[in-house]
């Protein structure tokens, strides 16, 4: 891409506007990273990590329960519900009023393009690929010796 592209004419003056000092370079960066997020639902900097399933910043969760939706929303790190700080079972728990499997009544939206899926197909779709193959190493170690 061009440096003389009219959206970074927009970005300088924007900068020089706002008294920002902050580099081109790390403005870009910094939105090319909240793009993906929301498009792809790949991990930037914040998000939740649910067990196997990490949440970025930015995803809704919904529980229907007695005909009523109940949401919430990954905020940085942290799953907040009814403006507090919560669990997915724990969440799931409060609204149901029993407990609850999370991962069955919990549905998942990454980003406003996508529909909602039940949690339990996210952590499917998560558990076949493998993130960090050396996770049950110790396991598998563990198995030899027996």
């Amino acid at each position: 891409m061009k440096k003389t592209h009219h959206v970074y004419t927009e970005l300088h003056y924007q900068m020089r506007k706002r008294e920002d000092l902050r580099s081109e370079q790390e403005i870009t960066l910094i939105a090319l990273q909240e793009w993906m997020a929301r498009n792809y639902g790949q991990p930037t900097d914040h998000g939740y990590q649910w067990k196997d399933l990490f949440l970025p910043h930015g995803t809704s969760l919904r529980i229907c329960h007695r005909g009523m939706c109940y949401f919430a929303q990954v905020e940085g790190d942290l799953l907040i519900a009814d403006g507090k700080i919560t669990t997915p079972n724990k969440w799931a728990e409060e609204v149901c009023g029993s407990v609850r499997n999370a991962w069955r009544d919990i549905c998942i939206r990454r980003n406003y393009r996508e529909g909602w899926t039940q949690a339990s197909a996210w952590r499917a779709a998560a558990g076949e690929q493998t993130k960090r193959p050396g996770i049950n190493r110790r396991l598998r170690a563990r198995r030899i010796t027996d």
